[in-house]
């Protein structure tokens, strides 16, 4: 067998320790390889969240690392290379692992939602790739894509909100691949991404002169389960969701209130579903009749059942026979360019506008905490601006020594 030993005259330990110097080598070069041999090295300026950085392409396309090290990003790049061949294609982890044990465990309604935006949006564009090679830079494309989503065949672009969601659910997927340890790290970094959807339009109240005359025109409706509805609509601010699942058995007439226990949701877009318990825990509230309802209310009351139903008292209603419910109602009352969650707008904002908090409006509602109370349910219109105009105007009254200097 030939030795280099005798070729050059070292030993062999020598010879040994020669040859792991050149494969260390040879593995540093290698996890420092890419396909223009180009790395990009940052700085180590103190507004870097890290130590050190280094810009390294994957398939042609950068791949920013950060480390305390070029030994610490070195070993995450050759992270990178490893769980590109390994990592399970984003339609295999879907079907094999996603849908069959965690997207079980949500709500009806989540659920639609979730598969719905997986089926639309994610898995026609990302998901034949696999996990560990979507980059960033991918991420940014589908953003793109989903904000002209009219060119590829949707029925609308998405807003920046449905963005906001899309991308909320493909996160959800990459932490759970995380935690099985399928991959190292997730690309929806919301730092670098830039989403250009459109502007969400939310849900507007009504004028004052609009509402009064609805409720004025809702005692004049013959068909009982529109009047039930709109009087619950229009007086308690609920969810539609929450109307339908209300029972005569949660209202308390003669107290004046009632309680929100139980929904009938319609994931599918047909069937009824029927969950006693709501959206959230916070969905779960008591809510006041106040006397106009009761006046609704008290003359149609049963002792049990569902107060707006299918074909018989304890029967859910259908979703398009609800739609064709309010459709009407809506109709015969004169409300046009308003929907159901309009209305529910229209209650919050006339408590905010009466003086009452947004905590206290948010426990109203349902809500967990204000936030949405002051982003969505509680504009501004005309008329609350209106009605701060006694104190601006004593604020800037001015005495009348002080108006005859000025003159």
């Amino acid at each position: 067998m030939f030795d280099i030993s005798d070729q050059f005259s070292y030993t062999r330990q020598q010879t040994e320790e020669i040859a792991q110097l050149a494969a260390r080598q040879a593995i540093e070069q290698f996890l420092c390889m890419n396909l223009d041999n180009k790395i990009e090295q940052g700085s180590k300026g103190d507004n870097m969240p890290s130590k050190y950085r280094e810009t390294y392409y994957l398939n042609d396309k950068p791949q920013m690392i950060r480390g305390t090290s070029k030994k610490e990003t070195d070993r995450k790049f050759a992270a990178l290379l490893q769980q590109q061949d390994n990592t399970p294609t984003l339609n295999e982890f879907v079907k094999e692992t996603y849908r069959k044990i965690f997207i079980k465990r949500l709500s009806p309604t989540t659920i639609a939602n979730y598969n719905n935006y997986l089926d639309r949006y994610i898995l026609p564009v990302l998901g034949s790739k696999h996990m560990g090679e979507i980059t960033v830079m991918d991420i940014q494309n589908f953003y793109d894509w989903m904000a002209n989503a009219k060119k590829h065949g949707c029925k609308k672009n998405l807003n920046k909100d449905t963005i906001k969601r899309v991308s909320g659910l493909l996160e959800r997927l990459y932490r759970i691949a995380i935690e099985m340890e399928l991959v190292v790290s997730c690309p929806v970094k919301k730092t670098l991404l830039v989403n250009e959807g459109e502007e969400s339009s939310h849900h507007q109240a009504l004028p004052n002169n609009d509402v009064e005359n609805v409720k004025l025109n809702i005692r004049n409706l013959k068909d009982e389960q529109q009047k039930l509805y709109m009087g619950l609509l229009i007086y308690t601010g609920m969810r539609r969701e929450e109307i339908v699942g209300l029972g005569w058995e949660h209202v308390h007439l003669e107290e004046r209130y009632g309680k929100i226990e139980r929904v009938v949701v319609y994931p599918d877009g047909k069937t009824a579903v029927v969950r006693n318990k709501t959206k959230t825990k916070k969905s779960t509230r008591e809510f006041v009749i106040p006397e106009a309802l009761a006046e609704i209310m008290i003359p149609l009351c049963k002792k049990t059942g569902y107060i707006i139903h299918g074909q018989d008292s304890f029967s859910p209603i259908p979703l398009s026979s609800l739609k064709r419910l309010y459709s009407k109602a809506f109709k015969e009352l004169g409300i046009q360019g308003y929907d159901n969650h309009d209305w529910r707008a229209t209650f919050g904002t006339q408590l905010k506008e009466a003086g009452i908090t947004s905590a206290q409006v948010a426990d109203l509602m349902g809500h967990a905490d204000t936030r949405m109370v002051e982003r969505t349910y509680a504009p501004t219109r005309h008329e609350g601006i209106m009605k701060h105009k006694n104190t601006i105007n004593q604020l800037n009254k001015c005495s009348g020594s002080i108006a005859l200097k000025a003159l």
